[in-house]
């Protein structure tokens, strides 16, 4: 009987040990799936607040990134060419976000650093029509208006140091915008001329220059 039961006992333990292990491997699959799945959650919200982030810095950043492409795509430190009028190397231009007009690599990375606060002000970028002109440019249009443009090699917009705002928007006196720039541009290194100014000798109230560089045709 006693013999038996030793062989009765003895049979049950490999059928125990492979009871204990099914539920050990059991919880450990189990914990692994919860592992998993706490890993995939945690990716899910990254991923989340990544587009998120994304999405933020697309709409409130945008300017800030397209400065730093002027930066990194022109040389906008450092010595820049006076001229000759109207006959800048192309090198030396650069194109303004949001308007596609050139300025020379330093007024262009100037008036974006402009642009980026008065995104921040009007949610928006100025309305910019007019910027770099070569000298045929110049020429043609001094010639369709020689009391308002003026002569080609005498401009400073053939310095790439001057651009004009939409007339009937942002570059007409008293709007919001014009007298944003009023009170702000200075601080960017861009001024309106005193003869530009309303009541000058020749009111152009859209009319800016980037006056920093001391360079410009005066």
């Amino acid at each position: 009987m006693i013999l038996v039961l030793v062989a009765a006992v003895a049979a049950a333990i490999p059928v125990v040990d492979h009871v204990q292990q099914q539920r050990a491997d059991a919880a450990a699959a189990a914990a692994h799936l919860s592992a998993v799945r706490a890993e995939d959650a945690r990716r899910s919200s990254h991923e989340e607040d990544r587009l998120r982030a994304t999405g933020d810095l697309s709409a409130a950043g945008r300017a800030v990134a397209e400065r730093l492409t002027i930066i990194a795509d022109c040389a906008s430190g450092g010595a820049q060419p006076s001229g000759p009028n109207g006959r800048l190397p192309a090198s030396a231009l650069c194109a303004v976000p949001g308007s596609g007009v050139q300025l020379r690599a330093d007024a262009a990375e100037a008036w974006a650093r402009l642009q980026e606060d008065f995104t921040k002000a009007f949610g928006r970028y100025p309305c910019v029509n007019n910027g770099y002109r070569s000298y045929a440019q110049q020429a043609t249009m001094h010639a369709g208006n020689p009391g308002m443009v003026a002569p080609p090699g005498t401009s400073n917009h053939g310095l790439g140091l001057a651009l004009d705002l939409c007339t009937a928007g942002d570059g007409a006196a008293g709007t919001s915008a014009w007298s944003w720039m009023n009170a702000n541009a200075p601080s960017y290194g861009w001024a309106l001329p005193s003869w530009a100014r309303p009541g000058g000798s020749r009111p152009e109230p859209w009319h800016w220059e980037y006056v920093a560089s001391g360079d410009r045709v005066s």
